[in-house]
């Protein structure tokens, strides 16, 4: 892919919120699919890094329980993704939307902006479904759009907003 880091590093102009990227209108087998092949991919961290007693895959089984949970007495998690020195975060918000996020001060570069679209790339291939990077919790304002099925690569320039 031929990118032009001009044209997009103001997507990733630090000020002081995050970036996500979402997978939305998702079921649970779509959230086994996804651990299963980020376990089985990446290099994972999950659950609390106090004191280096998180592990380093998924834990499918607590996940699926967490999103039926009705007493609200399970423990909230989440899980770091890391590729090279980008770390991107999963969070369990909700069974039926995807949420990762990252840190724009991490993305420096036209190599650190493929790795992103790779990563959003490769979600959308094994899920079938469009991957979306968005402004923190601005989840209908994509700023980058992936979808493997229909071969799309959308990154909004400034002058188009």
């Amino acid at each position: 892919m031929n990118l032009n880091w001009s044209d997009v590093n103001w997507i990733f102009e630090p000020e002081g919120s995050l970036r996500d990227i979402y997978i939305k209108n998702v079921r649970a087998e779509d959230w086994i699919v996804l651990i299963d092949h980020l376990n089985q991919n990446y290099n994972i961290r999950y659950g609390p890094s106090i004191e280096n007693k998180s592990i380093n895959k998924i834990d499918k089984e607590y996940i699926l329980k967490y999103f039926i949970d009705e007493t609200a007495e399970m423990e909230t998690k989440s899980a770091s993704i890391f590729i090279d020195k980008i770390m991107i975060n999963l969070h369990f918000f909700s069974d039926e939307e995807i949420e990762f996020d990252i840190d724009p001060k991490e993305i420096n570069s036209n190599s650190d902006l493929e790795i992103i679209i790779e990563f959003m790339n490769d979600m959308s291939q094994i899920l079938n479904k469009e991957a979306i990077l968005t402004g923190e919790g601005e989840s209908d304002y994509p700023l980058i759009a992936v979808d493997y099925g229909n071969k799309k690569i959308v990154l909004v320039t400034k002058e188009w907003m």
